[in-house]
């Protein structure tokens, strides 16, 4: 099994076991949506219609059953980088969120179902952060504060909004 693959695993596992913390009953999709890289300017293209800030994406739209496609910039590494992995957990839990049909069936506009599916996403993805930060504390006997975050508060990361921008442009510059 290759380490996305194991990964991906490991994070569908998690996303089960802490489904309760938002309050979702959603069934564990029976497959993995496939991963594709692409440059970060023609996917925040794809993603917002103009250059953006975006790492990775999972489109709600147009998606085939059985073959969803959830995408990250080229050049990340979420395997071994714990900000990547944290977000491709927010992503896979769109993926899940897709795969269930949450929030389909209610009268709100699509602006309030995407606010509650980005609601769970985020909380999942600080609740993971935060385990992981715990971990590492407790393995190296000292505080991990990784440069994706701009503080830690209550054990969960608040993103920092600068560090998409400088990982995008480390990762130009790399190319360059």
């Amino acid at each position: 099994m290759d380490p996305l693959h194991s990964t991906m695993t490991a994070l569908f596992i998690w996303i089960n076991a802490h489904l309760g913390s938002i309050g979702a009953n959603y069934q564990m999709p029976n497959y993995f949506p496939e991963i594709k890289f692409e440059s970060q300017k023609k996917l925040s293209q794809k993603a917002c219609g103009k250059p953006c800030a975006i790492v990775g994406w999972y489109p709600t739209k147009n998606q085939i059953n059985g073959k969803e496609v959830l995408y990250l910039i080229e050049g990340v590494d979420p395997v071994n980088n714990l900000c990547i992995r944290t977000i491709l957990l927010h992503e896979l839990v769109h993926f899940w969120q897709d795969y269930n049909n949450a929030f389909e069936d209610t009268n709100d506009s699509e602006k309030v179902r995407f606010t509650y599916k980005e609601q769970q996403a985020t909380l999942l993805e600080h609740i993971y952060r935060g385990n992981e930060y715990e971990k590492y504390r407790k393995k190296h006997d000292k505080y991990y504060k990784p440069r994706c975050c701009k503080s830690i508060s209550f054990g969960r990361c608040v993103n920092d909004p600068g560090w998409i921008d400088q990982f995008i442009n480390k990762s130009k510059n790399k190319k360059s």
